[in-house]
């Protein structure tokens, strides 16, 4: 069986990049071939060569570039947000940039792969769905976020899937043409989407969603709770209804994830203290990348104070025009 892989981002991913590629691949079931795509809109030469010593190794796998600078996507006033890069805007755009495939699975970049994607690729067969993932596992005040949006867009909204991981049926999004409903919306409410790719395909697909076992999006902070008393998201699909089902299989996907998401802006490669870093450490050993990572963690920690300073000038910039005190 084919399972072909994309993944969307820029220069400052690489090292998370190659983690991502070379753990996915050092998990995957030998029996399949593995076509790994990376759209991006200028990687250099030297990180292709970085990412390709990743994949190296496994000879049931490629990696291919998809320069996208060229794409006639409009997306200009789009150009990133918070610790989201441009080139998310990419992943609404698979069934256009992808024409040899009827399905397709996504990942970001901030993953660690510690079981086989295999499964979760030939889910679903039959059904008519657009895409599919795990959605919100614990609670969360993320719904704040959306006070310009109608009762309806927050109804979809709350029941939204984590985009970090995705199967994508590209087949059914030609047949009704979502893409080009989904990129208009995008680039027409990109302002107001704190999770723009992922807000955009909540809104646009609605019910044509299907869910996966949450181990596959374990996010690192689920090992920062205790499985027995902490509450979970009000409205959940990943995980069974009962309470005590649910706490049982949230434990067998802690225990035994197919992946790690590493969520948020603080990273295991660009903080200390991030939980499973040390796991995160121990895959960058295992790919061979250390010495590239230690040779541009300068660029790294750089880029993370440049924003944490221009988030703190704003920060106290707006709180002493609302006149409260500044810290």
């Amino acid at each position: 069986m084919t399972i072909p892989v994309f993944f969307t981002f820029d220069e400052n991913y690489v090292v998370p990049a190659v983690v991502t590629l070379h753990s996915m691949l050092s998990h995957a079931d030998p029996r399949h071939t593995y076509p790994l795509h990376v759209l991006h809109m200028g990687l250099s030469e030297r990180a292709r060569r970085e990412l390709h010593r990743a994949v190296a190794p496994f000879p049931n796998a490629t990696l291919s570039f998809i320069d996208t600078s060229a794409y006639d996507a409009g997306i200009e006033a789009c150009p990133g947000k918070s610790h989201f890069s441009r080139e998310i805007f990419f992943k609404l755009t698979a069934a256009d940039l992808f024409p040899q495939y009827d399905r397709i699975l996504c990942s970001d970049v901030d993953m660690l792969y510690t079981g086989d994607i295999a499964p979760s690729f030939s889910v679903f067969e039959g059904e008519d769905f657009y895409y599919a993932g795990v959605d919100t596992i614990l609670p969360s005040t993320r719904m704040s976020l959306y006070p310009s949006f109608t009762d309806e867009e927050r109804y979809w909204l709350e029941r939204e899937i984590n985009a970090g991981y995705l199967l994508f049926n590209l087949a059914a999004i030609r047949r009704d043409g979502m893409q080009r409903i989904m990129t208009d919306y995008y680039k027409a409410n990109y302002a107001r989407l704190p999770f723009p790719e992922q807000d955009c395909m909540a809104l646009c697909c609605r019910e044509r969603v299907r869910h996966f076992p949450m181990r596959y999006m374990v996010c690192n902070n689920f090992y920062t709770v205790h499985p027995d008393t902490t509450d979970f998201y009000t409205v959940i699909a990943s995980l069974p209804a009962d309470d005590a089902a649910r706490r049982a299989a949230f434990k067998a996907a802690l225990a035994d994830p197919v992946e790690i998401h590493y969520i948020g802006a603080q990273k295991p490669w660009n903080s200390l203290g991030v939980p499973r870093q040390s796991l995160w450490l121990k895959a960058l050993w295992r790919s061979g990348a250390t010495a590239y990572f230690l040779r541009v963690l300068p660029h790294i920690l750089s880029r993370k104070m440049q924003r944490y300073s221009l988030r703190r000038f704003l920060s106290k910039r707006f709180s002493r025009k609302a006149g409260t005190p500044t810290v």
